[in-house]
């Protein structure tokens, strides 16, 4: 497991009306809490791998449609 704490730069709804994003740890989708993005973005999350991310302020909101899916999200935040 990285010890950083990993920027997500996209996030969307689920089926059930709550908002997900992708894990940059281990990819999975995960729900975050929050009514909208100006709840999650600027927010930290833990994962259930026990990693940790950050939905970046400027982080984009997708509307995911029939099968699409989350982006990957990876890479070594700015230091």
């Amino acid at each position: 497991m990285s010890e950083f704490i990993f920027d997500v730069v996209h996030f969307a709804r689920d089926t059930d009306g709550g908002l997900i994003c992708r894990c940059p740890h281990c990819q999975s989708i995960i729900g975050v809490e929050g009514e909208d993005g100006d709840d999650v973005r600027g927010e930290q999350f833990q994962c259930r791998c026990e990693g940790w991310l950050e939905i970046t302020a400027n982080a984009r909101y997708i509307k995911l449609r029939g099968d699409d899916t989350l982006p990957a999200n990876k890479g070594i935040p700015d230091e």
